[in-house]
Formats: structure tokens, sequence, C-alpha cells
């Protein structure tokens, strides 16, 4: 009979112990999921400010060229004519 209460007694801090292991890992992937979202937003929030950084040096680097040297004046054309045939494609593409 000693030996019968000896294993539930066991058996009853084995699952006391499981339990309490499962809150705490539940605890632990709600705080890793809230840290995940943070980390997803900063992301996004780095990613739209390094497009629109690289967006502005490019803007800087077409008004430089024309107020530069010819090897600038250069590259500002040529990226006035690539933007000119962007244009172009996309009327293109609106008027099917």
């Amino acid at each position: 009979m000693n030996d019968n209460r000896a294993f539930i007694d066991s058996l009853g801090e084995k699952i006391r112990r499981v339990i309490d292991d499962n809150r705490r890992l539940r605890e632990e992937v709600a705080r890793l999921a809230e840290e995940r979202d943070g980390l997803v937003l900063r992301n996004r929030e780095t990613e739209e400010r390094a497009r629109s950084l690289e967006r502005r040096v490019k803007t800087l680097e077409t008004a430089g060229a024309f107020a530069g040297n010819r090897a600038d004046n250069r590259a500002a054309r040529l990226r006035v004519n690539r933007l000119l045939r962007e244009i172009d494609s996309c009327i293109a593409l609106m008027n099917k």
C-alpha cells in the first residue's frame, strides 16, 4: 500500500511540474510573440526609411548632376531618359 501511495505522490509531483512548465512556456511564447511583433514593425519602419532615403539620394544626385560638371550632366540626362521611358511604359500600360 505504501508503494502505491509513493507512486501516486511521485506521479502527482510530476504532473504539477509538467503543468508549471506548460504555464511557464506559454508565458514565454506570448512574450516572444510580442517581441517578434515589435521587431517586425521596427523592421518595416526601417525598410521604409531606407527606401525614402534612397529616393532622396537619387533625387539629390539628379539635381546635383544638373548643377555639376559635364560628366554629371551626362549621368543626369541618362537618369531623366530612363525616368521618361518608365513614364512612357506606364502610359502604354494604362492605354491597354
